[in-house]
């Protein structure tokens, strides 16, 4: 048997006569299980980067859907029509899906590097952004002016208005129901003006790394005479007050400073930015620059958002066409208060972008620098095959007061029991394949921002006689 959990402030293992046994944990808002990621099939290179996240983040192997995307698709200029993003994108993955039995849990994508970055529409929207509408594009007009209302965004939308407490997006499909939508990142994205696969891997560690750590340092609102930062300067007063609140360092400058504590967040508002100069990104650090070509990479011109990336941030987003300055299509400020109360990246992102059709968000979508600390531990299972019924026990230790109260146990990748009261489930040989299986429980804590905690056990089963 192994037991295992995501990597947290500490890992205790014990070594037995039969088995060993790795006990970690940590607590998450959007957990491991709920993710799935894509890779496309014909790059080994993106197959790689994925397999690998799998392995980082203890993201189940049956939650990996292979794309056989044409070389065209993944080329400059990064694009797919619609009818392609159906055939060879939509269509695959949600068939994998339903077949792997993963639709009760899966409540966000992410996809690897060598894909497709955006769909010739009329405008045009990123692959995440038809994503994110399962597919359905709204109207012409409601894309292009930046008129469409993200069910996900919790606000404020105007300086009068404090705007929504964070939710985690097991909470808010639980109220959308089939109008819950789709929220999507790439991992990285390599191609003209992109990042070195090294670079991608370095940033996925970072954000495995920055969970829990609360780090120190500084969030950057930057302002100026430009548009594009004047168009979210009125969002900036109250979010610094809310994140001195919680006791994080936020001011509002002219400038991003060279040296200095580390950059715990950004939000720019130039076309080019000169990332020159000593500066210390900390880790899970969220960096952004409402410009129009952030996400365009087969033209120069305005920096892309991989410099951010190459410089140390964890995540950041641009856009794949011409936006104009119309603030609900980029990050609000509040993007940071969210990930101060622990959201995941992927959860600040979509609670702080109101129109997100048009923006691509990349970087490493479960980070969460603020997320508590918990610990789940698994007890019952036999230390050698399983030969007969065997109740296991999920139990879980926090110093954050959060009460875990509902419990999801699933075995290799899919749902054994459903999210209830019982921290206990029973299995029995009868029914499974001779071989290696794997159990995960997920602890659920009370409350709108869901915080969860998991651990798996790995045990066999003999042939049967």
């Amino acid at each position: 048997m192994r037991i295992a959990g995501t990597v947290c402030r500490s890992l205790f293992t014990v070594h037995c006569s039969l088995f060993t046994v790795f006990l970690a944990a940590s607590a998450a808002a959007l957990g491991p299980h709920e993710l799935l990621v894509l890779a496309n099939a014909n790059s080994t290179s993106s197959v790689a980067v994925a397999r690998d996240y799998l392995r980082l983040r203890q993201v189940p192997e049956c939650n990996l859907v292979l794309l056989d995307l044409p070389p065209a698709a993944w080329a400059a200029p990064y694009e797919v029509s619609t009818n392609q993003f159906t055939a060879l994108i939509w269509e695959p993955a949600q068939r994998a899906i339903r077949e792997r039995g993963l639709e009760d849990h899966i409540l966000a994508w992410a996809y690897s590097i060598d894909m497709p970055v955006r769909v010739r529409t009329d405008p045009l929207v990123s692959i995440t952004g038809l994503t994110f509408v399962r597919n359905r594009l709204p109207s012409k007009d409601d894309i292009t002016r930046g008129l469409y209302a993200s069910s996900l965004f919790g606000g404020p939308d105007s300086p009068e208005f404090r705007g929504f407490p964070p939710q985690s997006l097991d909470n808010q499909r639980a109220w959308l129901g089939s109008d819950m939508p789709l929220p999507a990142m790439l991992l990285g994205f390599d191609g003209s003006h992109g990042n070195t696969q090294a670079e991608i891997e370095d940033c996925l560690r970072r954000g495995r790394d920055s969970d829990g750590t609360a780090p120190t340092g500084t969030v950057y609102l930057i302002t100026n005479a430009d548009i594009r930062t004047q168009c979210r300067l009125w969002q900036f007063p109250s979010v610094v007050r809310e994140l001195r609140e919680r006791g994080i360092a936020a001011t509002i400058t002219n400038s991003l400073p060279a040296g200095g504590p580390p950059i715990v967040g950004v939000l720019h508002g130039l076309a080019d930015i000169d990332l020159a100069g000593e500066r210390t990104f900390a880790p899970g650090c969220m960096a952004e620059h409402l410009t129009s070509f952030g996400a365009v990479f087969e033209t120069g011109g305005q920096t892309k958002l991989t410099a951010w990336i190459r410089a140390g941030a964890t995540a950041s987003a641009g856009t794949i066409t011409e936006p104009f300055a119309i603030w609900s299509k980029f990050p609000h400020a509040r993007y940071f208060f969210y990930a101060a109360m622990g959201c995941t990246v992927m959860e600040s992102f979509y609670q702080s972008v109101k129109c997100p059709l048009q923006l691509l968000p990349v970087g490493e979508p479960l980070a969460a620098p603020w997320r508590p600390a918990a610990c789940l531990t698994l007890r019952g299972l036999p230390e050698g095959p399983l030969r007969a019924p065997a109740t296991v026990s999920a139990t879980v230790q926090n110093d954050a007061g959060y009460l875990f109260n509902r419990t999801l146990f699933l075995l290799d990748g899919r749902t054994l029991q459903p999210v209830g009261k019982p921290a206990s489930v029973t299995l029995t040989p009868v029914g499974l394949t001779a071989g290696q299986h794997t159990l995960r429980a997920v602890a659920y804590a009370v409350g709108a921002l869901r915080q969860q905690a998991f651990a798996e056990a790995t045990f066999t089963v003999e042939v049967q006689p």
